[in-house]
């Protein structure tokens, strides 16, 4: 071998070396890179932070239109108790937030319009009884043409309107649950009783001791929270949608999700000209009552139709600016599980589902504890 060959060698034999160096280093950097995306858990990790693998399910979703309204007693669920005479607040017999039972006694009301009303009655129930036995007399001798007929109409008229006043005072005095018999035989009563309509609990009250009563005046309010319902607030937009005996979920105040069932029963049929909105009634389902308050605002999701989705739990996905990720067992060892990161698209979210709307192959996914993981 000459020189020159020597030197003509020598050159290419140190590209090809370069060449196989530079194969070798990018090998290994493919390597590496493909390691560093996946994530490693250790099997310790695994059971210590409760994590779960699971698969895509199928689970049922509903469309929902979503409203608000508040909570409201039944016409006959509530009662708003007055007076029908004025008068002094004698005793209270009931405190707020107290149950009260039907015909219970509220209070006790005295006065000079109750006296008055007894005293009145006493002596119409007395001047009745002496008009009747001369109409009674006038009656006989005008039937047998004895009495003149002018007679006969005055006594008959007098007897006909004191008659009038004193069924119209029996029936106040008997509005006041007092015995009438009691009050025209001179035994009147200083006092009478106010008493609850209804089963329910009291919400407003008005009575401090001694205090004057004006007549018709709001002394008390009770709920009946067995007959709570929902007054809901609908888009005009969304009406067409709903139809009697739809699911309404709703959640009151202080309440995260939305529990709380109801059935939809009646859909109004006027729009509010100021909110743009119709009201409609659903009625709570039986058991869930005891923990609704009266006037309280609520939101809530009618369901009008429901399908059928592909869907994972909520906690399984990963949100990413705009995208959302799920975590994908990639292989495991005794020792760890390996995963990577996989882009979902999602639709749905209903309790506590996501529907996964692309038709990637999620067999193996970290269905609990994926937050935790990407936190660190």
């Amino acid at each position: 071998m000459n020189l020159y060959t020597y030197f003509r060698i020598i050159p290419f034999a140190l590209i090809l070396l370069a060449t196989g160096c530079g194969k070798s280093t990018k090998t290994t950097e493919d390597a590496t890179a493909e390691t560093d995306q996946l994530i490693k858990i250790t099997i310790n990790q695994f059971k210590s932070d409760s994590m779960a693998i699971g698969t895509i399910s199928t689970q049922t979703f509903e469309d929902e239109v979503r409203c608000n309204g508040y909570i409201t007693a039944a016409a006959n669920g509530m009662a708003q108790v007055g007076t029908p005479i004025a008068g002094i607040v004698e005793s209270v017999n009931c405190s707020m937030g107290s149950f009260v039972k039907k015909g219970q006694t509220l209070c006790m009301i005295s006065g000079n319009d109750l006296m008055a009303m007894q005293q009145e009655f006493a002596e119409t129930s007395a001047r009745l009884r002496r008009l009747k036995s001369d109409y009674e007399r006038s009656k006989s001798l005008y039937d047998e043409k004895i009495g003149a007929e002018k007679d006969f109409i005055a006594t008959e008229s007098e007897y006909k309107a004191t008659k009038s006043k004193y069924l119209s005072l029996k029936l106040r005095l008997e509005l006041l649950r007092l015995n009438v018999a009691k009050i025209e035989a001179g035994d009147l009563y200083a006092s009478f009783s106010v008493i609850s309509p209804i089963n329910g609990y009291i919400t407003k009250q008005n009575l401090v001791l001694g205090q004057f009563i004006e007549q018709q005046k709001l002394l008390v309010e009770i709920v009946d929270i067995n007959q709570l319902q929902i007054q809901l607030s609908v888009f005009e937009k969304d009406i067409a949608k709903l139809k009697a005996g739809q699911t309404v979920n709703f959640s009151s105040p202080g309440e995260n999700s939305f529990a709380n069932k109801a059935t939809l029963v009646s859909i109004g049929k006027a729009v509010n000209p100021d909110t743009k909105t119709i009201t409609c009634i659903a009625a709570i389902k039986n058991g869930q009552q005891n923990n609704l308050i009266n006037q309280s605002y609520i939101e809530a999701l009618i369901a009008v139709n429901s399908s059928e989705a592909r869907a994972l739990p909520s906690e399984a996905l990963i949100k990413s600016g705009k995208d959302y990720y799920v975590l994908l067992i990639e292989k495991s060892d005794n020792e760890a599980y390996y995963l990577h990161k996989q882009k979902v698209n999602i639709g749905r979210i209903s309790k506590g589902f996501i529907e996964i709307t692309n038709n990637t192959d999620l067999t193996k996914v970290l269905v609990k504890g994926a937050y935790n993981l990407t936190a660190q």
